[in-house]
């Protein structure tokens, strides 16, 4: 099942499976039969389908970011040095000769006495961010933010958030592999095209106008305009009592948005349990991909996502066969295939903000996604090992098949954070990751 399944959903008919393309209605129906087949029933009244009203914002005609105001005039393109979106559901953006500040890793801690953007004011200014956490590069994982194992204060997510709290007009992350946990090409391929985001009541106003990456280099160059250096001004940004720095530069770039609204859908089945039907336990998948990316040399522009999230995918089809067979567990359980995870786990987190079973009542989860591939292994690795009581669960279930859960041997690349488990986490859902050894 699962073999047949990843093929099926990776294959060029399904176009990388973004949301709102014929990848998805594809999908979908490959989903509710293969879950019919399996003998679970539609988890949401009648319906396989949980709609989720997402927005898509493409930008177009981005012109070059211009950086004006000192020792040089300078202009990075769109695409190889930077990448520029917007949250705002506006046909045109437009930041023009915006002040620029550096406010580190953009984080305001207050329960760890941290906060980057104490004594300034960035409103209607461009804000330049690191990623990552101050603890990043730590080899323990003590200190301020967990030492080496990266917190919610370093997604990327987060500081396009807290900059849009401060009132910045634009927000440009600067990309470095290491901390970023991926290289350029992803940024590049991840952020062009269409962007999803969740519908939001004001059109996404309270946003910042513009957020965006550029690369290390072109970070170094306006540094160096500014008459700072950047390896410098990194250095000081880990240290508790960082200052903003005004960079006395002043930034500008503009697009032109192609907007559009849709329901996109979570697919949702259940198996009533026999003794206690009213509390739930989920499995989680995201079946989305990234659709239509840059074209590879060859000119092949599907980005098939076999592994993330195909895998996983199937394994919701696998485990529902694999229960019927089994008969009726105690409790009954839900498997919830969710959209736009690649989006910033969209699907995800309109579930858990509009559940179709209360949340009080959902006991725990598993949520899986891109399983490995190399074959059998002696352990397991736990994503956020020591986050959730299911743990001891895990480890349980592991001595009996001879093997041991491990933490994950990268903690500082924040996967934690990057998956679906976090939409149910943070609402107070016991939930566990784990992948392959």
């Amino acid at each position: 099942t699962m073999k047949s399944i990843t093929e099926e959903l990776s294959s060029d008919a399904y176009e990388g499976r973004a949301p709102g393309t014929p990848g998805e209605a594809k999908t979908l129906a490959l989903l509710t039969a293969k879950f019919e087949a399996a003998g679970i029933e539609p988890g949401n009244g009648d319906s396989w389908f949980q709609d989720v009203p997402l927005v898509s914002i493409e930008a177009k005609n981005v012109s070059p970011l211009t950086v004006t105001g000192g020792s040089e005039n300078m202009s990075f393109s769109y695409g190889p040095e930077m990448v520029v979106t917007s949250y705002q559901e506006q046909p045109k953006i437009d930041v023009a000769n915006s002040d620029m500040v550096f406010v580190g890793y953009g984080v305001n801690a207050p329960e760890r006495g941290w906060n980057d953007y104490e004594g300034v004011d960035v409103k209607g200014k461009t804000v330049v961010i690191l990623v990552n956490d101050p603890d990043f590069g730590t080899e323990s994982l003590e200190g301020d933010f967990g030492g080496r194992a990266m917190t919610y204060y370093g997604r990327w997510t987060y500081k396009y958030e807290e900059a849009a709290r401060q009132g910045a007009a634009a927000a440009l992350i600067i990309h470095d592999t290491d901390p970023a946990a991926y290289g350029w090409n992803v940024v590049e391929s991840s952020w062009s095209g269409p962007q999803f985001y969740a519908q939001s009541a004001n059109g996404g106003a309270d946003q910042t106008k513009i957020n965006g990456w550029i690369q290390k280099d072109v970070a170094a160059k306006i540094f160096a305009a500014a008459g700072q250096d950047l390896t410098a001004q990194m250095a000081a940004a880990k240290k508790k009592g960082f200052k903003a720095v005004e960079l006395g530069l002043k930034a500008s770039s503009s697009f032109e948005n192609t907007i559009s609204k849709m329901d996109s859908k979570n697919v949702v089945g259940i198996l009533k349990g026999k003794t206690r039907p009213d509390e739930y336990v989920v499995y989680t998948a995201h079946w989305d991909h990234l659709g239509r990316c840059k074209p590879a040399p060859d000119g092949d522009d599907i980005c098939n996502g076999a592994i993330d999230n195909a895998t996983g995918t199937a394994a919701l089809v696998a485990l529902a066969e694999a229960h019927v067979k089994a008969g009726a567990p105690d409790r009954s359980i839900i498997f919830l295939a969710v959209t736009a995870e690649e989006s910033g786990l969209l699907g995800s987190a309109y579930y858990a903000q509009n559940p179709i079973y209360p949340l009080n009542k959902t006991v725990g989860g598993v949520n899986m996604d891109a399983f490995g591939m190399a074959g059998p292994a002696n352990n397991v690795i736990v994503v956020g090992k020591g986050k959730s009581g299911l743990d001891r669960y895990l480890e349980a279930a592991l001595t009996g098949d001879g093997r041991v859960a491990e933490a994950e041997p990268t903690p500082e690349k924040g996967y934690y954070y990057r998956s679906d488990h976090f939409s149910f986490a943070k609402l107070g859902v016991p939930m566990i990751y784990f992948e392959g050894g």
